[in-house]
């Protein structure tokens, strides 16, 4: 499934269980298969973050606002749930 890409998400947060089973790397081909598509990137990466993975097509993305930033430690992106347990992320306009 590909998204128009004036509605691609600029993130998406999965459960670990969403990967599927077998070796880290099959695990990882199987997200960046779907998740490339999804977010209209050539590349996605892929960061384990406890019970589930944030994927973006940036290597320097993070989930939350940095220290020096007046949100700091708040969420960069507004979440929405696909149905199925999968988080699309909307990056937040600037302040």
């Amino acid at each position: 499934m590909t998204l128009e890409p004036e509605h691609a998400p600029d993130a998406v947060r999965s459960p670990l269980s969403f990967a599927g089973a077998g070796g880290s790397q099959a695990r990882l081909a199987k997200l960046h298969a779907e998740f490339r598509a999804v977010l209209n990137v050539a590349q996605v990466f892929v960061r384990h973050q406890g019970v589930e993975h944030f994927i973006s097509g940036s290597p320097s993305d993070n989930l939350n606002f940095p220290h020096h930033d007046a949100r700091a430690g708040v969420s960069r992106y507004r979440w929405e749930d696909r149905g199925d347990g999968i988080l699309y992320g909307y990056l937040e306009p600037a302040s």
